[in-house]
């Protein structure tokens, strides 16, 4: 019997792995991606070198996931703060420019999430061929750029067994040994796969490729990446658009509980405004009596896993909190909580298993990326302080985000680290700015103070829209063609054609299911 942690489903995704940045506890399916190229990846001996005496990169011609490509290795040191020690490369991949002549300031694509196992940053396996398709029109006058962050897959990936638990038991004494077990495993310290030696490690590869000024996407972490690029390399950025992501000081894991309330209370509003919905449907009190009944009697459940074997969880109600979590990230997910809520609520926990597809995907604790656990525990976005969550006011997501505060704080206090991303960006950059307005991770309030500091910022709130945007949008092709305008203009954004998009998709939310 595996008590549940997480209630992990099984349901397509339209685009890359990356939907939302939160605590671990989450899974996440990583599809790996094929590289064929000569001295794409090898196992060169790192040399020793200042970053000025590094050599230039030479790319040679690869295939990537079925795109024509060049690829190659960046060098830079495994320490900023001794630039003269050992260097680890990050294979780069880039898309040139199609048309002969006149090539414009390439768009670096800067990746979300990758998962537990994956984590943050790895442009290649997550998101190339999204970006590849949505930026086909940038790339006839543009290279596309995609860099491996230290610590991914074809950059230094390290990971270990035993940092997730199955468990909804905090075992503070079990997560500090685990942790210690992991680092005295590494091959390569960890400390230093920050997000700040990230961006010190794309300049180094705009440099190597001989770029004088970028233009950046970035989606979710990308957004974090991004801003610290800029903190660093203004003078260096064309434009940047920055999807669903919150300013470096915002600590969004501490707020989640009071945003994940926010955007449940939207659905129930929208639901009682939905003559059909309001009907059949009261998800506020389904929820209500579905938790109080998990907290005095967790459910037994039997789900299908792999090879046909059925299991036997039980469902507590942190995990069902998480499970409600995982569902309003998206809006075509969303829209589905009245009827599961109220079918739950009545009992029906085997018919919604079996409709949902539901299944044990995910519930033992897989390999950890040790990078990812560098990020979190240094990043002033993923700060969590456990006696604070509930100050943010009354959310029933409360308990579930305390316990992964108390499990973040615990792992965090035995892995060492260096500084992480934090601080003001200032910048006079064009910046343009995606963020919906159902997103519980890093809705718009979370970047709107932006503007302060970077003047030629533009801030686009994006009705009914979860995480993000470009690829979440129930018709992004406005959004998408408003963002390739601005890329190819180079100059601030102006808002009309931004606020054209928005109101049309204020008319195209996702509809609820007939009852």
């Amino acid at each position: 019997m595996v008590t549940m942690a997480s209630w992990r489903f099984a349901r397509a995704a339209s685009g890359p792995p990356d939907r939302w940045r939160r605590p671990r506890w989450r899974a996440a399916l990583i599809t790996a991606v094929a590289l064929t190229a000569a001295g794409c990846g090898g196992t060169s001996s790192p040399p020793s070198a200042s970053p000025s005496a590094l050599p230039r990169t030479t790319l040679t011609a690869c295939t990537v996931d079925g795109l024509t490509a060049k690829c190659g290795n960046v060098w830079v040191p495994q320490d900023w703060a001794h630039p003269d020690g050992p260097a680890m490369p990050l294979q780069v991949v880039v898309l040139p420019a199609t048309a002969a002549s006149h090539p414009a300031p390439p768009l670096f694509y800067l990746a979300g999430y990758n998962g537990d196992a994956a984590g943050f940053g790895d442009a290649v396996l997550n998101g190339m061929s999204w970006a590849a398709q949505a930026f086909g029109q940038l790339n006839q006058t543009m290279d596309l750029v995609f860099v491996e962050q230290r610590g991914t897959s074809g950059s230094g990936l390290q990971t270990c067994p035993g940092l997730q638990s199955a468990s909804t038991t905090l075992d503070l004494a079990a997560i500090s040994a685990a942790a210690r077990r992991c680092l005295a495993s590494a091959s390569r310290d960890p400390r230093h796969d920050t997000t700040t030696s990230a961006a010190r490690d794309l300049d180094q590869v705009r440099r190597a490729l001989g770029y004088d000024q970028i233009n950046i996407y970035g989606p979710s972490y990308g957004v974090t990446i991004g801003l610290a690029y800029l903190q660093r390399y203004s003078s260096h950025v064309r434009t940047a658009v920055l999807d669903s992501g919150s300013l470096l000081n915002v600590p969004l894991w501490q707020l989640a509980a009071a945003h994940d309330q926010q955007v449940f209370g939207q659905l129930a509003s929208r639901c009682a405004a939905t003559p059909a919905c309001a009907r059949s449907y009261h998800p506020a009190a389904d929820l209500a009596a579905i938790l109080a009944h998990l907290k005095a009697h967790p459910v037994q459940a039997i789900l299908p896993g792999p090879g046909g074997q059925h299991q036997t969880v039980t469902i507590t109600a942190l995990a069902f909190l998480s499970f409600v979590e995982d569902y309003l990230g998206e809006a075509q997910t969303a829209v589905q909580l009245p009827a599961v809520l109220h079918a739950l609520a009545l009992g029906q926990w085997s018919q919604v298993i079996a409709r949902l597809g539901l299944t044990t995907a995910g519930l033992s604790g897989g390999p950890t990326s040790l990078q990812a656990i560098t990020i979190e525990c240094s990043d002033a976005w993923a700060a969590m302080n456990p006696a604070t969550v509930s100050q943010q006011g009354p959310s029933v997501f409360a308990p579930l985000v305390t316990a992964q505060a108390e499990r973040l704080h615990a792992l965090c206090s035995s892995w060492p680290h260096d500084p992480g991303v934090s601080g003001i960006v200032r910048s006079a950059v064009p910046v343009v700015f995606l963020n919906g307005t159902a997103d519980t991770a890093d809705p718009p309030a979370n970047v709107a103070g932006a503007t302060a500091t970077m003047p030629n910022g533009l801030l686009v709130s994006v009705p009914g829209t979860g995480h993000w945007v470009l690829d979440n949008a129930t018709a992004p092709g406005c959004l998408l063609a408003a963002t390739i305008a601005f890329i190819q203009a180079g100059r601030p954004a102006s808002p009309g054609p931004w606020n054209a998009c928005t109101r049309a998709l204020s008319q195209e939310l996702v509809p609820f299911p007939a009852p």
